[in-house]
Parts: C-alpha cells; structure tokens; sequence
C-alpha cells in the first residue's frame, strides 16, 4: 500500500493523509456508493484539469477564510468582523466553485449533481441577499436593539433590531427627550458600559454568522478531501499509463464470486516498473489455498488480491484488465512475521495472538488473507491448527484465502466441496514463471531449486 499511497500524493500531505483515511476506515460494501465513486473518478480521469482546479479552489477558499476571519473567536466588535470576512471569502469560493462547474462539459452523474444542487441553491438572489446581511451587520447607522429589566433594575434580554429606513434613529418614533442620553467626550466608564451594552446586544448576531461561516467551511473541506482522493486517482492512473500496465474498474457484486483477467499487484509494479498478471474464475469458491514452488509469486499473487479487493471498495480501478469480485465485510491479513526483537513471546505464540485478535472481529461475509501462518511450528501441527481454523472460519462465511507449503493442510481440503487449489508455476528447468494456476498441491516447494541456485550444481 505504501508505494499505492506515495504515488497518489507525490509529495502533498494533504493528499497523502486522505488517502490513508480512506484505505483505513473500513471497505464500503455499499454497491450503489461504489459505483457512484467510480463514476466520480471515471470523470476526473477524463478531465484531469478539473479535478486538480476544484482542489486548489477548496484550499485557496479555506485559507482566505482562515486569513479573513483571524480573530473569530473573540467576543467582541472583532469577533463579528472577522466572521463577516471569513463568510465573504467563503462566497466568493462558492460562486467561483459554480463558475468552474457550469463552464465544464461534465458527463457523470456525480458531478453533474454537485453543479445542479449549487445552481439550485446558490442563485443571485442568493447572493445578493447573503451580502445585504453582512453589509448590514456593520452596522452602517449604528446598532439598534431593545431590552428589558430585571426586577433589580439591571438591563436584560437584549435583542438586535434591523435598522429601519426612516430619517430619525429612534425605533418607536418621535424621539423623547428624556429618554436621550449623551455622554462626555472624556466619559471613559461611561463609553466602556455603553461598549459593554452594544456588544450583548450584537453577540447572538455574532455566534448566528460564526456557526454559518463554521458550516460552509465543513463544505469547502469536505470538497477538499474528496478532490485529493480524485487527484490521487488521476496521479496513480498517470503513472500505470507510463509504466504500460493495465488498469479496469471492477464490477462489484454481491455473489461469492472472484473472477479476474491479468490481476498484478500494484504496489510492485510501481516499486518495479513492471508485474506478472494472472488469470482466475472463482465463483463461489471458498477456501483457496496457494501451494508450490518457493520464490514462485504466490505471497505477491495474495498481495495483488488483498490490493485489488481494497481498491474496489474504495471506488477505484484496480491493476488487471479485468476484475470481478463480491465486497468483502472487512479485509483481514495475518502474514508472518520476524522474530519478537523484544523477546516476549516466541514465534509461534505471537502468530496465535494476532490470529486470536483477528478473529475476534470477523464476521460472515469477510476476507481472510493468510500467508505461510502457523509456519512457526511443524508441518504436523500447523496442519491439524490450519485445518481447524480455516473450517471454523469457512463455516461461518468468512473468505480465506490460504498460501501454505505444508502439504498436508492443502491436501486435508482436497474431498472438500468448494474448495480451490492453486499452484505457482514452476518449468522443467526449475524456472519460475511466477504465475499462478489452477493445480493441486504437491509434497515438494523445490527447495533444491534454490540451491542450485546458490551453490551450483553438485
């Protein structure tokens, strides 16, 4: 995933961290918000200028309005300011986001509902209205607001009034005398009261504009993280095109099927410059064990179906020519790993652990991947463990897709119905051709192969 993840961002943050968010969170197996995603990249692959404008929109807008709205958070005569400022940079983002998609020749249903709910809602009345109400919340002929008081005399319940178009200032017409107070010029107590008493009376105005401005920025940034998603999409299909691979959407379904034509694993072939495609049809066969030939791609053959499975349900292309495959109620791995370098527990007990977390949280409907588990132990009995664990697993309908080299946990399988054996190819010659066919196990992985290799012929 990391080269998958690098190549997407090229160096952005902002791009980078999206994109793990949405590897990370979970498989969506909602079919109809997959398609839809697909759509939406289906889109920007086609119009890759657009894309990366609607991204650079959203953050330009976000930080004009952080610039903008510097003190917002005072409350004070600054704290409104700096909200009306924050909502006008946010409307001008909102009427150059409407300006770009109307002058686009969009094609998908994604986008083209995006341009229809901003034209249906961001009219020039709209604006034009949005831009009264800041305009008069400077308070151009003063703030005019009403008041009650408490028993003990004190000023309470204030409330703004909209300022109305008539030649005297006083709200309720001709303006008593007595009611009129002045103060000094030098009256500093009393200019910091009446400060006091303005600023009550605007604070709800306030809070009403700063809870507005919050909203449309959750817009912008919401626009920001899906365009950084797309932007990683059309960055990682640029790079497939270059290096010559092969790049399709999936068909999701809901069956148990797994049905692929030129499936590589992605993140070697842009680590490589190039990967070895495969062949399958799978339909509702489960479990799936990988035997043959160390060194033979069956670890690269899981890796490139784990990816595959993770692009699909995050509304992507995968790296095959053809890719069919039901969505996976989670995606789970458990690939060996080195020695404990603090020495807590040994090899075997610490592969049981992580096999024991993991099955705490499988349900029906899940992909297991496992990648030589239970290695840490002999062939006897990891295989009598294997066994029981992908049974346990499979009853519950829970995928498992299995690479051992013990033969005799492949071959337990062997009289089940629905299971699937496939081999690493190995020539005559002890070449590997590091496909992956349709083949039961045998008892050897050609260890020998590789000693020749390292030591000749003897």
């Amino acid at each position: 995933m990391g080269s998958v993840v690098e190549t997407m961002a090229q160096g952005d943050s902002t791009v980078q961290e999206v994109v793990r968010k949405v590897f990370a969170q979970g498989p969506s197996v909602d079919e109809p918000i997959i398609v839809h995603r697909q759509e939406a990249v289906r889109e920007v692959l086609e119009r890759p200028a657009l894309v990366d404008k609607l991204y650079r929109l959203a953050q330009e807008t976000l930080k004009a309005k952080r610039r903008e709205s510097f003190g917002l958070v005072r409350h004070d005569r600054p704290y409104l300011y700096g909200a009306i400022k924050g909502m006008q940079a946010l409307l001008k983002g909102l009427r150059d986001l409407l300006s770009l998609l109307e002058a686009e020749p969009l094609a998908r249903a994604p986008f083209l509902g995006l341009r229809d709910r901003l034209r249906a809602t961001l009219s020039p009345a709209f604006f034009w209205e949005a831009e009264e109400h800041l305009r008069s919340l400077r308070f151009p002929r003063g703030v005019w607001m009403a008041a009650g008081i408490d028993p003990w005399g004190r000023s309470n319940d204030f409330t703004l009034l909209p300022p109305e178009n008539r030649g005297s200032v006083w709200p309720f017409g001709k303006k008593p005398r007595e009611y009129v107070l002045s103060l000094h010029p030098r009256d500093e107590t009393g200019s910091r009261i009446l400060g006091e008493l303005r600023e009550q009376g605007i604070h709800e105005a306030a809070k009403a504009l700063a809870t507005a401005v919050e909203e449309v920025s959750r817009f912008f940034e919401a626009l920001r993280a899906e365009t950084a998603f797309l932007l990683g999409a059309t960055r990682l299909a640029r790079r497939l095109d270059a290096l010559g691979m092969p790049r399709a959407f999936p068909k999701p379904t809901g069956a148990a099927r797994l049905a692929f034509r030129g499936l590589y694993d992605v993140g070697l072939a842009l680590r490589q410059g190039h990967a070895v495609g495969n062949d399958l049809e799978a339909e509702g066969r489960n479990p799936i064990f990988i035997t043959g030939a160390n060194r033979g791609g069956k670890t690269t053959f899981l890796r490139s179906l784990g990816l595959a499975q993770v692009l699909l349900q995050a509304g992507l292309f995968v790296g095959a020519a053809a890719f069919e495959g039901s969505l996976a109620r989670g995606l789970f791995t458990h690939f060996k790993r080195e020695e404990d370098s603090a020495l807590e527990a040994g090899k075997f007990e610490e592969e049981l652990r992580r096999l024991s977390g993991i099955a705490d949280h499988l349900r029906g409907g899940a992909l297991l991947l496992l990648n030589e588990s239970f290695a840490a132990t002999s062939e006897a009995e990891g295989s009598v463990l294997g066994a029981q664990v992908v049974r346990a697993l499979t009853e519950q309908g829970v995928r498992v897709v299995f690479v051992t080299h013990f033969y005799t946990l492949a071959v337990a399988f062997q009289d089940s119905p629905g299971t699937l054996f496939l081999k690493a190819e190995r020539l005559p010659d002890g070449t590997r051709t590091y496909r992956i066919r349709v083949e039961r196990p045998e008892p050897s992985a050609y260890g020998e192969d590789l000693l020749r290799r390292v030591f000749g012929e003897r």
